[in-house]
């Protein structure tokens, strides 16, 4: 007798956690989706959130045919990961000489806080100061954070 009345108690518990765990979980199923966050020259020196699993493309104004290139001088790694190298977008029409833009695309991979920084210089002037910069600090937050997407 004993022994049912455990099994039972063991089989009403099994279900209040079930029942607490579908529940508790729910948020976890309705979260919305990861986002790409798009930054440009204008928001240099600023403060972006995002979140863990989102996209940060970072788009900077680039002539390639000067020499110059933007390149990365600082980044937490663990916190903003480079997803491929970047990429040249030329101008709508090609016009010789016309500014583009050099697309960078990062992971917010973990929670924490990233400075981006990245520089535009020619790569043989080794002595030379970069003839521009771009700093943004990140903060990524958990993907648990995420609000949940409104109907």
């Amino acid at each position: 007798m004993l022994c049912a009345c455990i099994n039972m108690l063991h089989s009403r518990l099994a279900i209040i956690a079930f029942v607490a765990m579908l529940f508790g979980a729910s948020p976890l199923l309705a979260q919305a989706p990861p986002r790409t966050v798009d930054i440009e020259d204008s928001q240099n020196g600023g403060k972006l959130m995002v979140f863990q699993g989102d996209t940060v493309e970072v788009r900077l104004h680039s002539t390639p045919g000067t020499g110059f290139t933007w390149k990365v001088l600082q980044v937490d790694k663990a916190v903003l990961a480079q997803k491929k190298a970047p990429v040249f977008v030329p101008p709508p029409r090609n016009i010789p000489g016309a500014e583009g833009h050099l697309v960078f695309d990062f992971l917010a991979a973990a929670p924490g806080r990233a400075t981006l920084e990245l520089a535009y210089a020619r790569p043989w002037e080794k002595d030379t100061a970069p003839a521009r910069t771009f700093n943004v600090e990140v903060t990524v937050r958990p993907a648990s954070d995420r609000p949940l997407p409104q109907p």
